[in-house]
């Protein structure tokens, strides 16, 4: 018998009370109601911060349109209202706000239509009271058709350069491109086709952003929609105008061109075949960015799904350990969402404060891939770079509900760790849902 280190013993100890201080915190709690009728997308970042003790929550109302933005106060446990930044917007979840702390302690809210127009909206909190908002204003993109809209915000901010980036899909090329501002948000401009999905004809890839530094940008994308192609999956760098891969080696700079997948490395090989798009089935093999975080060394970590059917999907995810990626299947995520969605899943999620800690939503046992009925449930493990889905331990933090728990995403911040998802009510489609952002609050600061 091969005995086992006195290292090993203590990682695994560790390993272990990570995970009973996850199920302790999660057992026996009540599920909390965040923001009511709220529903949100999930290529919108950040859809939820922490600032000053209160959780800021965006969404979007399933019956009225409303962008709408919920405040909960942490420190005493009550949900503090919402306001509505702009009524009888549009009824799609795609238009969910995201979010950026401003230096005088404000929040700023960028959203857009999806894909109907060339039009940034954004609003500005006061730094006292995020139940008050500015009038919004707007960013009108010089495009010439009425139909070449734009969709997903997403806000990350550079240092050394002093720019607020927001990263979006286009509406010319249909692809990643952004916009910045100077002056923290107050005006934008400067926009820039950032990639480009290499395939012939109009496709559209799908970009997830993590702010690996204060002065890097991480990207995992795909080529297109996996209704429309096999996708593979893909991660660069991106920092002073130029990308980088993954191990620090430079690829190009962004004055020539936007980056393509055929110039990065692949981290998962997808099937390639093209679809007409039209049928109620996506691309067999096929890949599509869910989530993304980074280790506690700053190295990303890539959460994604699979599609084999529209029965069976599966989760996966690929960390970088300094040298490879390792990629793995770490659940079954069940049957798709709705069969015109094909490839849309209940989604999974990382524990920015320990990205370790995974959150998933599945119809399905996620060891074993049995369906356990229509309605998803959200599951939480521990998965450190050793772990696969055969070694992977998955506790159920629902079970039983009477409607779908989906779209999970976690929040931390000032010593608080909160888990949301979407649930409390009928979800049909991106545009039929009359739902609650619920979930717990899993860490809290400790008292001095």
């Amino acid at each position: 018998m091969v005995k086992m280190s006195k290292t090993k013993r203590r990682i695994k100890l560790l390993i272990f009370i990570s995970f009973l201080m996850i199920v302790g915190a999660v057992k026996g709690q009540e599920i909390t109601t965040f923001m009511k009728d709220g529903g949100w997308c999930w290529y919108q970042d950040p859809r939820a911060i922490i600032n000053n003790g209160k959780l800021i929550i965006g969404g979007v109302s399933g019956e009225s349109g409303d962008i709408k933005i919920g405040i909960y106060d942490l420190v005493e446990n009550e949900q503090l209202g919402s306001v509505v930044l702009h009524k009888n917007f549009q009824a799609d979840d795609h238009d969910a706000p995201a979010f950026y702390i401003r230096p005088d302690g404000s929040i700023l809210a960028v959203y857009a239509k999806h894909g109907n127009e060339p039009i940034h909206y954004y609003s500005i909190s006061s730094p006292d009271n995020y139940l008050e908002w500015s009038e919004p204003k707007k960013f009108i993109h010089d495009y010439n058709s009425k139909n070449k809209g734009v969709t997903y915000m997403n806000l990350y901010y550079m240092e050394n350069e002093k720019l607020l980036y927001n990263f979006f899909r286009d509406g010319p090329n249909f692809n990643p491109a952004f916009i910045t501002s100077a002056d923290h948000g107050e005006t934008w401009g400067g926009e820039t086709h950032l990639l480009t999905d290499g395939l012939e004809g109009r496709n559209r890839p799908y970009a997830r952003y993590l702010q690996r530094d204060s002065n890097t940008i991480g990207i995992s994308f795909t080529e297109g929609h996996p209704r429309n192609y096999g996708n593979s999956l893909f991660y660069a760098d991106f920092k002073n105008g130029s990308f980088f891969n993954v191990d620090g080696s430079k690829i190009k700079d962004l004055a020539d061109g936007p980056l393509s997948p055929s110039e990065t490395g692949k981290i998962y090989k997808g099937s390639g075949i093209r679809t007409d798009g039209k049928k109620d089935s996506s691309a067999v093999n096929s890949a599509w960015t869910a989530a993304i975080a980074k280790d506690k060394n700053d190295r990303p970590i890539l959460g994604y799904t699979l599609y084999l059917n529209n029965k069976d999907h599966r989760y996966r995810m690929a960390s970088w350990n300094g040298k490879d990626w390792i990629d793995r299947e770490v659940a079954f995520a069940g049957e798709c969402l709705y069969p015109i969605e094909s490839s849309y899943t209940g989604l999974l999620a990382f524990d920015p404060s320990d990205s370790r800690n995974v959150f998933i939503s599945t119809n399905a046992d996620p060891s074993t891939g049995k369906d356990l009925g229509i309605y998803n449930e959200i599951y939480s493990a521990v998965i450190n770079n050793h772990d696969s889905i055969e070694s992977i331990k998955w506790k159920a933090i629902t079970s039983d509900s009477n409607y779908q728990n989906i779209r999970p995403i976690a929040v931390s911040g000032e010593g608080y760790t909160v888990l949301l998802w979407l649930g409390d009510g009928p979800w049909k489609t991106y545009t039929d849902y009359k739902v609650n952002v619920i979930g717990l609050i899993i860490n809290r600061p400790q008292k001095q």
